[in-house]
């Protein structure tokens, strides 16, 4: 990641299978991060759970093992009102001795944060940034229209098919999941995006949306099915940087001739040389 020129990490995300961690192997996996990237570029940790209690729990020991600030999305399994988010995000910010940095996926966790929801605790000093996987380019506008006139204030997409669109409506960048697998190329979109260099831009977008097929392989292929991530992983040891793919259970893992597929997904796009 740092070798593709990424300006940041962010470790125990949704594609970091978060969910599945216990709270003491999350601190390990922030702490063992914040020793190898030293320094280099600023770490943020999910800590994302079903109660502001929990997520307490887990941003003290994020903090504690070294991450710069905190990524949170609404709790989930209960669908809660906006007013609750509210007080939930301030309860966190006034606690936590890290930044904020709000995070809406509601196809993961039923509660979406609208714009006025984010406008509130962006004004307030609440939340420092916006995470945005929603995947709504309406809902994404606003909250670019409702923030941009904050100093300092970032949104970013977490749409990996559509990270040129965003920059272009004025994102200021993006956390693409893809991104673990195509660092180095996320990277370039980026710097096309901002010199405005959009047709560039477009063609590398396309190229990573085709890489994307890595996680439409055998039960990935299912909506939103956890076995999905499983091809990021497998991506990763084709290229060597991880010795398997196996996911944490009761996530699913793809088997060696679904893997097999991802690799020549990968060699079809020069993305992995024969």
């Amino acid at each position: 990641m740092l070798a593709g020129g990424v300006h940041g990490i962010f470790c125990l995300g949704s594609t970091g299978e978060c969910a599945v961690f216990t709270p003491e192997e999350s601190f390990k996996i922030v702490q063992h991060v914040v020793q190898v990237v030293a320094g280099r570029v600023p770490i943020l940790a999910g800590i994302t759970e079903t109660s502001t209690k929990r997520a307490l729990l887990l941003g003290k020991l994020a903090a504690d093992a070294g991450a710069q600030a905190v990524v949170l999305a609404p709790p989930y399994y209960h669908k809660n009102s906006q007013d609750e988010l509210l007080e939930h995000y301030r309860t966190i910010a006034q606690e936590l001795p890290v930044p904020v940095v709000a995070y809406n996926v509601p196809v993961l966790v039923k509660n979406a944060l609208e714009p006025a929801t984010i406008e509130t605790l962006a004004r307030e000093g609440s939340i420092i940034a916006l995470k945005d996987s929603g995947g709504d380019a309406n809902i994404l506008r606003e909250y670019l229209m409702r923030t941009e006139d904050l100093p300092g204030f970032t949104v970013l997409t977490g749409m990996e098919f559509l990270v040129d669109t965003a920059l272009q409506m004025g994102a200021h960048g993006c956390v693409p999941g893809l991104g673990n697998v195509a660092p180095r190329e996320y990277v370039e979109l980026f710097n096309l995006s901002v010199q405005g260099n959009y047709g560039q831009a477009r063609k590398v977008q396309e190229r990573l949306i085709k890489l994307f097929d890595i996680c439409y392989q055998g039960s990935a292929r299912i909506s939103a099915s956890a076995s999905a991530l499983s091809g990021f992983k497998s991506a990763l040891r084709w290229l060597g940087i991880i010795e398997t793919a196996k996911m944490a259970p009761p996530m699913g893992s793809l088997t060696a001739e679904e893997e097999e597929k991802v690799r020549e997904v990968m060699v079809s796009l020069g993305f992995l040389i024969e």
